[in-house]
């Protein structure tokens, strides 16, 4: 086994070189915090399973005024704001959906409110994590900082993954809808559609169970009841498309996509 000793100097340099990788950020917060954005445009509201929270997104006139034909460039001005919340969780620590089959906030927890700014020449401090002209804090709900404009490069860093051709805003295309299409959930799906596939193919539920269903196609496809009499819901479109159904009493439901009829799957309500 090799034993790596540092002498002082070599200690120095390891340090130095430790802080050097550390990224950079700004040091003023220019975001501020948004007085009342529960009043402002809601985008969408995204439960998350992995992490057991409730994501309400909400933008400001000037964020919401993008459509879809110019996502690629958020006015300056622009404030779009996440505020996460905990999931409501029963004895064995999973949600506990509503009616709807939705999250509820856990009403003795209390939200982190994470907000971006966009403001001309903001974003330089990020360096190689700038993500456009945009500025990103996060504060309590007394309206202090959670993580302050220094330590906001984690922030920076993950809307790296949002892309400029979306000008690094997350999940867009959940609430913009050229021709006014329904408004896709943030709800966590039963199902899939994947590859001209309905995943899983044979769903068994209890009765009462809702099911959502998400198109992770590149495609759009809909859900059709294959009875004579039976109904076909509007397209859902690819890539983040969701619908969800109820199923009240004990049964079997067939379906199918009407674009795509060979595509045939079946959920099963038991007692």
């Amino acid at each position: 086994m090799t034993v790596l000793r540092f002498t002082p100097a070599a200690a120095l340099l390891f340090l130095v070189a430790a802080q050097a990788q550390t990224p950079t950020a700004p040091t003023e917060d220019r975001v501020g915090f948004p007085e009342g954005y529960a009043g402002w445009n809601l985008l969408y509201v995204l439960d998350r399973p992995d992490n057991r929270q409730i994501r309400t997104v909400y933008a400001n006139e000037m964020a919401a005024s993008v459509t879809d034909g110019n996502q690629s460039n958020y006015p300056y001005g622009s404030v779009v704001v996440m505020e996460t919340w905990s999931a409501l969780r029963n004895a064995a620590g999973e949600p506990m959906l509503d009616a709807n089959g939705r999250f509820q906030k856990d009403p003795a927890a209390m939200p982190t409110i994470f907000t971006m700014r966009k403001g001309r020449g903001f974003g330089e401090a990020y360096g190689p994590n700038r993500t456009g002209e945009w500025e990103y804090v996060s504060y309590t709900a007394a309206k202090t900082l959670a993580t302050a404009p220094s330590g906001s490069f984690t922030c920076a860093n993950c809307h790296l993954q949002a892309g400029q051709g979306k000008d690094w805003v997350f999940r867009a295309a959940l609430r913009i809808r050229p021709g006014g299409d329904p408004i896709s959930t943030g709800a966590v799906p039963s199902a899939i559609i994947k590859n001209y596939t309905y995943i899983p193919g044979n769903l068994t539920v209890k009765a009462g169970a809702k099911v959502t269903f998400y198109n992770d196609d590149v495609v759009a496809h809909t859900i059709s009841d294959d009875a004579p009499e039976g109904w076909t819901s509007q397209q859902m479109r690819a890539g983040t498309g969701t619908m969800t159904l109820s199923f009240p009493t004990p049964g079997e439901f067939n379906y199918h996509c009407s674009i795509h009829p060979n595509m045939k799957a079946k959920i099963t309500a038991i007692p």
